[in-house]
């Protein structure tokens, strides 16, 4: 009689994934990060934009702005404070993605999904990177023709608007860096409010970034290095700069550059023939006056 023994399994080990070990450690956020705005108002400077966004707000209604301005100035952190004000369904698209099958779909969602909220608000990112036949397929969706609808035997009629807000950023150009780049067609501008975002000025991101090194128990350091740190960024790249520091200590303050010396006087010219002509004649005339007196 054959016996069959049978063995307990052993138990397997479960599988260690590390989540039980990541659930112990903290990812704090990068200074963008965590003092990024939430509301409109926390927003520093920008008192046009801001008054703009907070009229819509009140008063919302179908409308296409194009934000221009230097990188790192708000431009799309300040459209999604809007969209969660308003409230709105947000929407974002970066613009290599924005090609003729995304509009597409985006214009079959638009019409058969209710928002969440009043209104899609559409953000569309480096927008001056929008090949020219998405700025096409736009022309059509960004003006009164977006209203009209069929009517059955033919012909169109014109209804509400869609509810929606385009929303579109780009780097801006120029002194200011506030004009719109030329890879935009005229016809598309044409269609879109200009709202220009202006850099913050050093002094006032001077206060800003000392407010945060406050908040951040970094050590004690002077105005002089705070003003240093403001010098020809944008708030996230200023920002990342106190990032650093904090982490690395305080960078040190170049040296102010020496006064330029002062240019050297230019030489006189001296008409040389001249020079001579009188040497000569006062010459002439003293032999003269000589040979007077010796006759």
């Amino acid at each position: 009689m054959l016996s069959q023994q049978i063995f307990e399994p052993e138990p397997q080990a479960p599988v260690d994934l590390g989540q039980s070990i990541q659930d112990g450690l903290s990812f704090p956020q990068s200074l963008t990060e965590r003092y990024q705005p939430t509301t409109i108002g926390d927003f520093i400077c920008r008192e046009r934009p801001k008054s703009l966004l907070l009229s819509l707000i009140q008063k919302p209604r179908p409308l296409n702005m194009i934000f221009v301005g230097p990188p790192g100035s708000g431009k799309s952190a300040i459209s999604m404070s809007f969209a969660r004000q308003l409230p709105g369904s947000l929407h974002h698209v970066s613009a290599q993605k924005c090609d003729v099958a995304t509009l597409d779909w985006l214009n079959d969602k638009f019409a058969y999904c209710p928002p969440i909220g009043k209104f899609w608000v559409c953000l569309v990112d480096e927008a001056d990177q929008m090949t020219e036949k998405a700025q096409l397929q736009l022309l059509s969706r960004l003006d009164g023709t977006a209203s009209l609808k069929p009517v059955y035997g033919g012909g169109f009629v014109r209804g509400e608007a869609p509810p929606i807000m385009w929303i579109f950023t780009t780097n801006g150009h120029g002194p200011n860096q506030t004009e719109v780049p030329r890879s935009f067609a005229e016809r598309f501008k044409s269609r879109n409010m200009i709202v220009e975002f202006p850099a913050v000025t050093p002094a006032e991101l001077a206060l800003y970034q000392e407010s945060i090194w406050l908040k951040e128990h970094g050590q004690e350091c002077s105005a002089e290095y705070f003003r240093y740190m403001a010098e020809g960024v944008g708030v996230r790249d200023a920002l990342n700069r106190l990032e650093s520091d904090l982490l690395a200590g305080p960078r040190s303050i170049p040296a102010p550059a020496p006064a330029p010396l002062p240019a050297p006087a230019k030489p006189v010219a001296v008409n040389l023939q001249a020079k001579y002509s009188e040497a000569a004649r006062k010459a002439w005339e003293t032999r003269r006056k000589n040979a007077q007196k010796a006759s």
